[in-house]
């Protein structure tokens, strides 16, 4: 007669499940271990990120206190007006003061040069009869006076200043001042250092 194959028995059966279960209990504790020491591990590691670095020393720094360039010269634009339209076109007359302040506590600067150009970028004027040397902390000031309009509504003034040594960036701007019909105005113009291009 042909062999039949018994039936599992219960207590076999049993015995299955249990090292089934247990294998399955293991390898979820290896999983929630794992994954308990990642997040661990991430969270040190922006910890670190995160955490204060002292300055470096041994480099120096590519601008000066507070975000002060330090440069050894410059060309300046400053935008300047004589006039400014207002009323539907009206003409208000504006006196100008170019102001060049030495911002350096210790070293002087020297201006070699500040030409006033007109609107059609015409050289006006040269205000200087060669170089001025601006000591530490000095300010320098020149004038258009209300009655010259001669540079007219986009005129300018183009500085050229350099220094024997590096120095902070000098502040040079344009003030701007007017009145008429018992209404007064004033405003500043702040300079932009040109990038000298060879030619």
């Amino acid at each position: 007669m042909p062999t039949q194959d018994r039936d599992t028995g219960p207590k076999e059966v049993s015995g299955k499940r249990f090292v089934f279960q247990t294998a399955v209990f293991i390898l979820m504790i290896v999983f929630v271990v794992s994954i308990g020491l990642y997040v661990r591990n991430s969270f040190e590691s922006l910890e670190e990120k995160l955490s204060y670095q002292p300055p470096t020393t041994n480099q120096a720094p590519a601008s000066g206190a507070y975000g002060i360039e330090i440069l050894e010269g410059q060309i300046v634009y400053v935008p300047v007006y004589s006039h400014i339209y207002a009323d539907g076109g009206k003409p208000y007359m504006l006196e100008t003061t170019l102001s060049i302040r030495n911002v350096d506590p210790k070293r002087a600067i020297t201006v070699k040069s500040v030409k006033y150009i007109d609107t059609n970028g015409a050289v006006i004027k040269e205000y200087l009869d060669g170089e001025m040397a601006l000591p530490a902390l000095a300010t320098a000031e020149f004038l258009v006076e209300k009655q010259d309009i001669e540079g007219g509504s986009g005129a300018n003034f183009i500085v050229m200043w350099d220094a024997k040594k590096p120095v902070y960036e000098p502040l040079i701007e344009a003030v701007m001042v007017g009145f008429a019909d018992a209404k007064s105005i004033s405003f500043t113009s702040p300079g932009r250092a040109l990038i000298q291009r060879l030619e």
